[in-house]
């Protein structure tokens, strides 16, 4: 968790429990106290939209009430447009002196990497496994530079199937695409498993051929990761161009 507020945009990648932490920290470390404070942006949304993010850029276009001279911005989401990304850097690019904002997401693969790269992550999942097993996560994410990481806890039943599926012939991979769909289409399946597929295709190349030789199957299924968290994906598309690709 940020100690000092040396950046203006924090990236904290985290669950629940990542909102109570940060509350805390401004409270004990920075004396800032959420209560009460007319400088306190704090939402939690399911999708951040457009109308969010305008939202947002309001409150950060007022000056400070308090004497503390900072407006503290928190908004946790389960999702962002891509829409709504691209409003949002415009303001970090360009941040009031008083401002700090807090993403809080479950996975850096909703943003896109022009937005990650405007501010610092944090990565609580990562810091809680260390804590808890006493060794360093081997969970894929992008680390503080940015870059993938290797993975050992993709599910071993996803990764064999990962294994299969990159070996197989482009119409081959098409058909089992079109397993997927039907089950999400018939509710058998959801979305969230289109995601899963591809974060253990993106650790399973990455493991095999590295960012060099990997580089433009990794930028595939990147962009897939990206956009699978739009407003209304084309998830069969984002899949069969991941197929294509690797």
């Amino acid at each position: 968790m940020p100690e000092t507020l040396s950046h203006h945009a924090y990236l904290l990648v985290g669950s629940h429990s990542t909102h109570a932490d940060l509350l805390s920290i401004l409270e004990k470390t920075h004396k800032i106290n959420a209560r009460g404070n007319p400088d306190f942006f704090d939402r939690k949304y399911q999708i951040f939209t457009i109308d969010d993010a305008r939202e947002v850029k309001t409150f950060h276009g007022t000056r400070p009430v308090s004497t503390a001279g900072k407006k503290i911005f928190i908004m946790q989401m389960n999702g962002i447009t891509v829409e709504a990304q691209n409003s949002l850097l415009k303001l970090l690019e360009e941040p009031a002196k008083h401002a700090h904002f807090f993403v809080i997401i479950p996975s850096t693969h909703l943003l896109l990497p022009t937005m990650k790269s405007r501010m610092s992550l944090l990565d609580m999942k990562q810091e809680a496994w260390t804590k808890e097993k006493g060794r360093g996560t081997n969970k894929i994410d992008f680390d503080k530079n940015g870059k993938i990481g290797a993975t050992d806890t993709i599910d071993s039943a996803l990764l064999q199937s990962v294994k299969k599926f990159v070996t197989l012939s482009k119409a081959k991979k098409l058909e089992e695409i079109k397993r997927l769909i039907d089950d999400i289409a018939k509710e058998k399946r959801t979305k969230q498993d289109a995601i899963d597929l591809l974060s253990a295709i993106q650790a399973f190349i990455y493991k095999e051929k590295g960012l060099k030789e990997g580089k433009s199957s990794l930028e595939a299924v990147e962009f897939a990761l990206t956009y699978m968290h739009d407003r209304a994906p084309s998830v069969k598309m984002l899949l069969e161009y991941v197929a294509l690709k690797i």
